[in-house]
């Protein structure tokens, strides 16, 4: 059992007592400190129990909750306050508890008002640790954006310390981690890259046991962007012989387990990819990265063949975490696999339910609705999808995705000029990115296509090893609507009239006629009210339509 980090290594009672060897993940706190800050707090040197604390934070959280709290449970009120390092180290010793979430998130805030208050009389370490432990606090109380602030002056006050204030902190390494994770989870990616390298150059190099954070979480961001040389470099110092399996198992290695599969699923290895999932040691109810575990198994069941079942799958992780994965935050980082898993099964108008209502706006959207126009035969919505992808900034694996996708649309018409250059340019892409797997998810004809406009500019080696089969199911062109009539669908919206439709679209009342009854009967309607409803359900209205 395992729960989120308090920042530490998200180890509860049960992990540890379950897995005793992970104890010296935590670093050299051992039951000697725990009682050193007893006798401490006996006497109320509370000076003393700070200087512990800075010592080994990490460790003594971690590993040593159960005890913090036991001991720092009577103190009084003003005093906790009064030392932020006490005050959260009360507050995080509750979050390992399931029911207690809600006593630890109003601990934390009183905590953050009262270190506001002081900062400026507080020593460096001590800012330091607090800036860092309000971002994690923020994390925890699932808005990880307020957070943003606290992380960069964490980052600031960390990089400012001396080298003999850096000497008074136990573990440097694995506060950069939990600060990069912040950032990470704040959906500033780069920020996280440059702490966590940072977090890693903190470590011994004869022994850098508390790097193995910034490690994993350096292996599954690159990944999950699509950088897959720079995460097959981390999951390969991850293997070293400096860790262990302990922490390459739990919640440390959360992210590289999820690197290794990602990579085994460029390689179309689901076999892999499984069991790496199954080697991660942790509580479905409580690990912050409940999602990314999702998608990653989802992915897996895809590659395995069985959108049924990465269906089923995602719907019970979502359901087992209550009102957290119903929420607006967890539609929206599920929406993009939940998209591609429907056309999995055939059936692209769910799927554009789920983008439109969900994905909202940026790259990524952009991507996922092309594919769906792609896979419903809007061969201009696709390109235009795909170009205002571009606009908005992608990751390697967006622009994979999307340079497979415009290729495959561009080449319904006919190899061209343009499309050798495409060609050329996705390959390369794939190539330096080390990816594969962009190629199975556009429709099967069009993956025939792609694979003969890569051989025609001698890049036939770039399909080698990819499956002959799409991911997704081919769509029957007869019950999509065409262009013309996802137009006349637009205007149907702003007037019943097939006049004024005919007058705006510059053609006959007798040509709408016959484009609204197809409309009707592709829809399975008879009257515009609940075309336009229907319409709307499956997603097949444009933007400017709605």
């Amino acid at each position: 059992m395992e729960s989120t980090p308090a920042l530490g290594d998200g180890q509860t009672s049960e992990t540890r007592e379950a897995a005793d060897p992970s104890r010296h993940e935590t670093g050299p706190a051992a039951p000697a400190a725990v009682q050193e800050i007893s006798d401490a707090v006996a006497i109320e040197d509370y000076d003393a129990v700070m200087d512990l604390l800075r010592a080994d934070w990490f460790a003594l959280i971690a590993a040593h909750s159960d005890e913090l709290r036991g001991l720092f449970r009577d103190m009084p009120q003003s005093d906790l306050l009064s030392r932020p390092l006490l005050g959260f180290a009360y507050g995080l010793s509750f979050y390992s508890l399931p029911h207690h979430r809600l006593r630890s998130a109003r601990i934390l805030v009183s905590v953050l008002r009262a270190a506001h208050g002081r900062k400026r009389e507080l020593p460096a370490i001590d800012r330091a640790l607090i800036r860092a432990s309000e971002a994690v606090a923020y994390r925890l109380l699932g808005r990880p954006r307020l957070g943003l602030r606290s992380a960069r002056a964490a980052v600031r006050a960390l990089d400012g310390l001396s080298d003999e204030e850096r000497e008074e902190v136990g573990d440097i390494p694995r506060i950069y981690s939990q600060i990069g994770t912040s950032f990470y989870r704040a959906g500033n990616v780069e920020e996280a890259l440059g702490t966590l390298v940072k977090g890693y150059a903190e470590a011994a190099p004869e022994r850098p046991s508390n790097g193995f954070g910034n490690i994993s979480m350096l292996a599954g961001i690159h990944a999950f962007r699509g950088d897959m040389g720079p995460a097959a470099r981390y999951t390969e110092l991850a293997r070293e012989d400096c860790w262990t399996d302990v922490q390459r198992s739990m919640y440390p290695g959360t992210f590289y387990r999820l690197a290794e599969a990602m990579i085994a699923l460029e390689r179309f290895d689901a076999a892999t990819a499984r069991e790496h999932l199954a080697s991660m040691v942790h509580d479905r109810d409580t690990i912050e990265f409940w999602a990314e575990i999702a998608v990653v198994e989802a992915w897996t069941e895809l590659v395995d063949g069985r959108p049924g079942e990465a269906i089923a799958r995602l719907d019970a992780f979502i359901a087992r975490r209550g009102a957290e994965g119903r929420s607006v935050e967890s539609r929206h980082r599920l929406a993009g696999i939940r998209g591609v898993i429907h056309l999995a099964l055939g059936d692209p108008h769910a799927a554009g339910v789920a983008l439109r209502r969900d994905l909202g706006s940026g790259a990524d959207a952009h991507v996922q609705r092309a594919r769906v126009a792609l896979v419903l035969g809007r061969v201009d919505t696709a390109l235009g999808e795909s170009r205002r992808a571009v606009v908005a900034g992608l990751s390697s694996r967006s622009e994979a995705e999307r340079l497979t996708i415009e290729l495959a649309a561009l080449l319904r018409a006919a190899p061209s000029a343009r499309t050798a250059r495409l060609a050329l340019q996705l390959a390369a892409v794939l190539e330096h990115s080390g990816q594969r797997l962009a190629l199975v998810l556009i429709p099967p004809s069009d993956l025939e296509r792609v694979r003969r406009a890569l051989a025609d500019v001698g890049r036939a080696d770039i399909a080698q090893g990819v499956p002959a089969r799409s991911l997704l199911l081919p769509w029957e062109d007869e019950e999509s609507l065409t262009e013309r009539e996802a137009v006349v669908l637009g205007e149907l919206v702003r007037t019943s009239s097939i006049k004024a439709v005919a007058a705006t679209l510059y053609v006959s009342s007798n040509t709408v006629k016959s484009q609204v009854r197809s409309i009707y009967r592709k829809l399975g309607v008879t009257r515009r009210e609940d075309a336009i409803l229907v319409a709307r359900e499956r997603g097949l209205l444009r933007d400017a339509d709605l």
